[in-house]
Formats: C-alpha cells, structure tokens, sequence
C-alpha cells in the first residue's frame, strides 16, 4: 500500500509561523526549563536530555489589534523539512508553538500568515484591513467510476496536492463553525494571511487541546514535520501551581528516522490491488443491514507471489521527539507533590499505548483525571477531584489525556508506548520510551488536592447515555463505514490510494472522497449530512479495512459507547480493526468481519453551522476520509 503516513518520508517539508508584535507572555508552567537545550531555529534535532517546556501565553495578555481584540499573529514559514511556528517574543525570535492559556468566556484572535514562499503583507496589516478568507479552491478533475463496497458505485478524483497553504483548527473548540472554519484557503486574499476570532463557550470543559492547521491535502505533512501546539482551558479555580502543570507533546523526530529498519516492500501487492479492482465489472448492489453488515472481500491482497502481509503491520513506526527533544526526555519533580501531566499526541498518524512504569519495569495504573480536554467526573469546577485508573491509554493522533502523578522520594517511573499488534496492514507498534520522571528532593507543602476514584454513574458519559435510555424513540442511529482502495493514475504518475467514510445507512449512498463542492456564492461546501440542532444521534462507525482509524468531528465531543471500561466522553476515538475470514471464491482477497464502534452525538447545544468529521490518521484524512456535516 503506497503510505506515507508515517512519515519516514525524505520529502521537502515546510515550516511555520511568527508574531510581528511583542507579545505579553507568562513563565511557563515548568520546573525544569533548559533554554540552551530548545531546538535549533526550525530545524536540528536536540538529543535526549530535559524536557523542555513550551512558552505559555495568556490570550487575555496578547497585544490589542486596531479592533481591540487580543491577538496572536502566527507566521508560517519555510525552514527545510520542519514546520514550525515563529513569532517574537521581547525582541528575539522564537519557534517553539506557544501553550495558548484561555478561560471559558473569552474572545481572542489568531491571525495565520502564509509565508511558506516568501514574506506576505498580512503579517504587518492592521487587522481591520485584511480581507476575509475564503474556502480552499479544489482542482477540478474527472470522476473516474468503479466498484466498490456491497457493488455500490464508488468515485475517486486523482489528488496531487503541495504544501503550500495553511490555515487554522482549534481542535476541541466547541464554539461556532464560523469561528474555527477549516475550509478557508491563506492563499485566498492578496494578503496571505487568515483571521480567526474565537469566543470561548462558557460550556467549554476546562483541560487540555490542540491546534494545527487543516488545509486539505496538506495537513498530514504539516502536522508531521512539527506544526502542532497546545491550547489549554483553566478552570476558574486552579488547584495545580504552574510549576506542577507539565506539556508533554508527541511528535516526530525531524529529520525523520525509521524506528525498525525490516520491512517489506509491497509494491507487488499494490499491483495486484490495483488490477484487481479495474477488473471488477458494475453489478447490482447487494441488500444488506447497515448496522449488522456481513463481511465483505478485503480491496487489498493478503498475498502476491511470494509476497505475503503480514499480521502485525506493513509501515515502519518513525522515532518520537517530545516537545521537541528526542525521546527519552527526563524530567525531575518535587517528591510529594502531585504533578498534572497532560499528554498529547501530536503524531500525525501513529497511536501511542500509554503506559506507566517503576525503575523495576513493574507497570503502574495511569491516573486519568482529564479525556480530550473533558474532566472524566464531569465536574468542570473540579476537574482534578475525580480520576479513573487504566492500565493503558490508546491516544490516537490528537487525542489528549490529563494524569495525575505523584512520586515517593527516590521513586522513578517512564512514560512510554508498548507494543500491541493492530492489523495487519498498520504501522508496526515498537515499544518507545517518551519521558523518565524523576522525584528530586521534597518541594513546597503540596496544594489541598484530593481526587478520588470516578463514579460509573457521575462520569462526564453518564447524563446522555441516561437521556437516550429514558428516550430510545427520539434517537435516529445512523451507519458509516470506513473503506480504502489503491487506484492507478491515470496520468502515468503511480498508483495512490483513496481512502472513504460514506454514510451507508443510505441505501443509495455511493462512496466518494472529500471533494468540497459549493453552492454559488455558498462560503460552506454541499453537505453529506445534515442534522437538526436539538436533537441526539447514534453512529454505528463500521471499519472495512486492513488497518485502524479514528473518528473526530469538529465543534462538539461525543460519548464513545464501545470503551472497553465503559461509556466514556472524548473528541476522538479509534476505530479499530475487524477480523479476518477466509475467502473460498479468491483466498488472496479474505472476507472482512467489519469491527463496530459505537458513538452518541448530542446536537442539542451544537450551534448552527457546516463543519467536518474525519479520521485523524492524517494521511487517511487528506486522501479523502472526511465528510461534511450541516446542523440546521
């Protein structure tokens, strides 16, 4: 399968980003700051060593605009293989994404500049002077036809993208669609440059976020090579001191290096996939459940020639950086004190296993107290008064988990990813160390934190999943299933792969990539869902495939009902694999027992808008896994 996802990729990346203005920043919220040890300007990587902690902005300090909103101008520019974010900070420039600080309530702006060929007049133009963004003008290419999932008709449109624009998503932000549009195009304007102004809900969950850019087609490579950063709602009454509060931000090691070396080379099976699918000839499409499917032959091979798949993964795993460090860094804490550990995964296509070990290899249960930015109590007051115990935490890319952490005297524990065996045309799982945590000598008397085991029944799950108990006739359950194909070019170039998420509990749907198509004069593209606001589904996300995904949807959390421990509320979820059966009629295409994961979305507080769901491995993502999705 031709992926790059992984991002062992040698390919030309850009880099990012930068204020033109001075901005007001706050001491970043760690203990073990190394200034000499922070990344060379977007570029060389730094060897193991402390962990370095990202600069901390208050949005409510950033300067005023000539509108009197707080801004923060971010310019995106090139600097070899890595992105990165630039700005200046009292004089001296710096490269390093900030940690966006904001309160629910509030309105800032963040202004992306494109400057990934050259300087762009947004960056100096008073912000009442730019003109309005408009959507990502995509290529117009032919349609090409074939068959495809249950001989429904299925469409690709050859896609060859560059990384040439960027925007902006606020990944978590539960606000307007209008306020986090991911459609818009820096390249639109003369100006070059984006203006985003958020209002924070006041319902937004206090705990941990991500940004980065979503410019289709380009964000898998952007996001890869660095262009990530952390925004962080506070709770009105803090009960970690900065110094305890502790970014831990996964990303890759750029340059990127493999982390195992022995892989095979598919390319025969991709020629057999490909010829395989031109030779499948129109049929009538099969009847079939939507929300219990039969299995259905896998569009990729097993086996060609003396080529086989094999059971545990086909991509090489990419060596990690953490906040810009090669993995391990090391971090000392104050013996006694309970430190808040927020974990992201910034890794454009990798899942991380989170786990904790002792100095003995003995693992030891993670304290959850935070899920994608959500308190897992569901108490927003609280947020740290209630924790949930796990022996692992599957962080799909973007996904975030809050932990609470406190050392005995002498103590030393890792932070890691275990191996696990996914499916079996997945990225390999290496183990991979991400951060030694060591207790340095006792420090100030430790805040009055109390956090006591979370109640099943006051989880931040627990009122949807009791309001669609007590309402079954008011849900509408809804089927998706995720499909992949390897196609050849038909401009000679070599084969690409499509990849889909097609609404099949529509008995005429027909499976196509993300292609926004608009109305004239439409600044939102043709939706391929609509909902009403006020109103509560279930989806049944169906994975067809040889390989994992995720399901994201902007603006909104979900409630995941298929958590192994349980209904849980998050932004993000795996989708994982299914299971293998054998194939009498063609042994090398085996029939696929779909997995099912199912989610509840509540649109009764959504605001009114068009926005996307999508998977975010990223690769999947900008080749055409993505729907649009209406709330009227």
């Amino acid at each position: 399968m031709c992926y790059r996802g992984t991002v062992t990729k040698q390919a030309v990346l850009f880099a990012v980003v930068a204020s033109t203005l001075a901005l007001l920043l706050v001491p970043a919220p760690f203990a073990n700051a190394a200034p000499e040890n922070r990344p060379a300007l977007c570029g060389g990587p730094v060897p193991p060593g402390p962990l370095v902690q990202p600069p901390s902005l208050e949005m409510s300090s950033a300067p005023l605009d000539d509108q009197g909103v707080h801004e923060l101008i971010l310019r995106a520019y090139n600097a070899g293989e890595r992105f990165c974010f630039r700005y200046e900070l009292r004089g001296r420039e710096e490269h390093v994404a900030p940690i966006l600080l904001v309160h629910p309530g509030e309105t800032f702006a963040i202004r992306i500049v494109n400057e990934l060929d050259g300087p762009a007049p947004g960056a100096t133009m008073p912000a009442s002077a730019l003109p309005p963004c408009s959507p990502m003008s995509m290529k117009v290419v032919p349609k090409r036809r074939f068959v495809g999932y249950m001989d429904h008709e299925l469409v690709t449109e050859t896609m060859s993208m560059k990384d040439v624009d960027v925007n902006l998503h606020l990944h978590g932000f539960e606000g307007s669609a209008h306020q986090d549009d991911p459609f818009l195009s820096s390249l639109s304007t003369p100006a070059h440059a984006c203006e985003y102004v958020y209002s924070v809900p006041l319902t937004q969950p206090p705990g941990t976020y991500f940004y980065h850019p979503h410019a289709h087609g380009m964000a898998d490579d952007e996001v890869a090579g660095g262009l990530a950063g952390v925004w962080v709602v506070q709770p009105a009454k803090p009960v970690i001191p900065p110094a305890d509060d502790h970014v831990i931000l996964l990303q890759y090691r750029v340059p990127f290096e493999s982390a195992y070396e022995f892989m095979p080379n598919l390319g025969a099976l991709d020629t057999k996939a490909i010829k395989h699918e031109a030779a499948l000839k129109p049929a009538s499409a099969v009847k079939f459940d939507p929300f219990d499917p039969p299995p259905w032959p896998s569009a990729y091979p097993i086996a060609a020639g003396n080529v086989k798949i094999p059971a545990c993964g086909t991509r090489a795993p990419t060596v990690a950086a953490v906040n810009g460090v090669d993995a391990p860094a090391t971090l000392t804490v104050p013996a006694g004190t309970p430190q808040l550990l927020r974990v992201v995964n910034a890794f454009s296509d990798s899942i991380a296993f989170l786990r904790l070990r002792d100095a003995n290899g003995v693992q030891i249960p993670l304290k959850v107290v935070g899920r994608d930015g959500i308190p897992v109590g569901g108490d927003d007051a609280h947020p740290r008064a209630r924790y949930e115990a796990e022996r692992e935490g599957a962080l799909v890319p973007a996904g975030r988990l809050d932990l609470l952490l406190t050392l005995k005297p002498g103590e030393k524990v890792t932070l890691y990813s275990a191996a696990e065996c996914t499916a079996p045309a997945d990225e390999l799982k290496v183990p991979q160390d991400f951060v030694t945590i060591a207790a340095g000598p006792p420090g100030a008397p430790p805040p009055a934190l109390v956090s006591r085991p979370v109640q099943p029944s006051h989880d931040a799950a627990s009122s949807l999943v009791a309001y669609v108990k007590a309402h079954p006739s008011l849900v509408r359950r809804r089927a998706f299933t995720y499909s992949e194909y390897v196609f050849d070019s038909p401009n000679g170039q070599p084969g690409y792969d499509s990849y889909y998420v097609t609404e099949t509990s529509n008995p005429t749907f027909v499976e196509h990539p993300f292609w926004p198509e608009y109305a004239k004069g439409a600044r939102a593209p043709m939706p391929d869902v609509v909902v009403k606001r006020g109103t509560v589904e279930e989806w049944y996300l169906f994975n067809t495939t040889m390989e994992v995904h995720s399901f994201h949807i902007h603006q909104m959390s979900f409630v995941d009902l298929s958590a192994p421990g349980g209904p849980q509320r998050e932004d993000t979820v795996l989708v994982p694999f299914g299971k293998l059966l054998p194939n009498p009629k063609d042994p090398d295409y085996p029939l696929i027992q779909p997995s099912v994961t199912r989610v509840l979305l509540d649109f009764r507080n959504v605001p009114r808008g068009t926005f996307v769901f999508h998977c975010h491995m990223l690769f999947h993502e900008d080749h055409g896994m993505m729907g649009v999705i209406r709330v009227v």
